[in-house]
């Protein structure tokens, strides 16, 4: 079996009084196929757009050849117009791509006017291919980026083809148009941290290397396995329902952590998927990003022995790019692999917590490639989408957001009215 997902770790036969059993599944029935059944009729209704976009020819998200000729990508944007894109990218070409690749790929994913001025004094922008990203295309640190980009892309003598904008509408959509630019729209049914599989993350990621059409087609072979009624063959359901369990027993944490370098960007987009489509009406599971190894000597001590709130993922791959064997005569680790040490390090990390009734889930993968990472991709989604059901939360909107945007705008519009201090509460530092 190359990739499975394996959840014995939270069975009572393993973890004890703190494990569940094949009857507290069972007695979950009504619960499941209900969750199962209204994901389905929303996706009938046409409410689901990442189910449906991934079933679109890959040829339509391709740019043509005078866009291949850019020597630097750099791609604007916020929050899940930008984080899947670099998940993708980083998961399949690497964390330090740009040292290795002749196309330099960059992200501008804030409002740091330091991070802006750091890529400026990298690139230079008449050979740099821009996409700009926003759903709204009101996003306010997207344009703010865009606006100074443009007028500096201006002095340079830029053309029209150094544009690329990825948008539903609004002032984005409007100066696309205006200036000319290459324009892909963002379905409206498409929700922003569920993007990644749509125009959102394809059209960029098909101009650095990355192969999309494998990447979708890992996509729509987990699409398969998720639409199995029956929670013991959709790995996707059972996630969900371990998670919703566990949630009702006080694991208000998830934690993920994978034990592969090119996998923690994805820990960062699973943070926001899961924080930002479950955490409403006083309800959430509170999801914490963690890499092995590292962080077995960072955050370990608190897993074993801090607070029983906590439910944690394992990704591990068997197969790595590259490989060194270690030697050194008389020593434990001589002829051992750095492959099989970090994967040695998750099995002992697995096999403690178990030990000490913190319930655990492994995710194994064979290789990780744009394939996999597709499924992988896509059966987080899906889990995301049958979670939100079994709490009876939209998963798909983000209302607590969009009132703190509202705020900011407000501030900027006032230019002037910044920061209250109250002196009463105040100590120097």
């Amino acid at each position: 079996m190359k990739n499975y997902f394996n959840y014995i770790n939270v069975m009572k036969e393993k973890i004890g009084i703190e494990g569940i059993s094949l009857e507290d599944i069972e007695g979950m029935r009504n619960i499941v196929d209900t969750a199962y059944r209204r994901t389905m009729e929303r996706y009938d209704k046409g409410e689901l757009g990442f189910m449906e976009v991934i079933q679109k020819d890959c040829e339509c998200y391709r740019l043509s050849d005078r866009y291949k000729e850019f020597k630097y990508i750099l791609v604007v944007g916020m929050g899940g117009s930008i984080l899947g894109t670099q998940m993708v990218y980083e998961g399949v070409k690497g964390v330090y791509a740009n040292e290795l690749n002749s196309k330099k790929v960059f992200f501008l994913d804030n409002s740091d006017p330091e991070l802006l001025y750091s890529i400026l004094k990298i690139v230079a922008l008449r050979e740099t291919l821009v996409f700009v990203v926003s759903k709204s295309g009101n996003t306010v640190e997207t344009l703010a980026n865009f606006f100074i980009l443009r007028e500096k892309m201006k002095k340079e003598g830029c053309r029209e083809d150094n544009v690329v904008i990825i948008s539903s509408g609004g002032l984005l959509k409007e100066i696309g148009k205006r200036e000319n630019y290459k324009i892909f729209e963002i379905p409206e049914n498409v929700v922003g941290r569920f993007s990644v599989l749509s125009s959102v993350g394809l059209v960029p990621l098909s101009c650095m290397g990355v192969d999309i059409g494998k990447l979708i087609s890992g996509a729509r072979d987990m699409d398969k396995l998720c639409r199995r009624e029956d929670v013991f063959n959709n790995p996707a359901l059972m996630n969900a329902l371990i998670h919703y369990m566990f949630l009702n027993r006080g694991k208000s944490i998830s934690v993920i952590m994978p034990y592969i370098e090119r996998l923690y960007r994805f820990d960062l987009w699973y943070r926001q998927l899961w924080a930002e489509s479950l955490g409403k009406d006083g309800k959430g599971q509170t999801p914490v990003a963690a890499l092995g190894a590292k962080d077995q000597h960072s955050q370990l001590q608190l897993y074993l022995d801090g607070p029983k709130d906590k439910i944690i993922t394992f990704i591990k791959v068997r197969k790595f790019k590259e490989d060194f064997t270690i030697r050194y005569k008389g020593h434990y680790l001589d002829g051992c692999n750095l492959s099989q040490l970090i994967n040695f390090q998750q099995l002992g990390t697995e096999r403690v917590l178990t030990s000490m009734g913190v319930p655990n889930i492994s995710i194994v993968l064979e290789d990780l490639d744009e394939y996999t990472l597709g499924k992988l991709i896509y059966m987080y989604e899906m889990t995301t989408a049958f979670m939100g059901e079994m709490m009876e939360v939209n998963a798909f909107n983000q209302p607590a957001v969009e009132e703190g945007k509202k705020i900011t705008r407000e501030l900027l519009e006032g230019k002037g009215k910044g920061e209250e201090v109250v002196k009463d509460y105040i100590i120097k530092i």
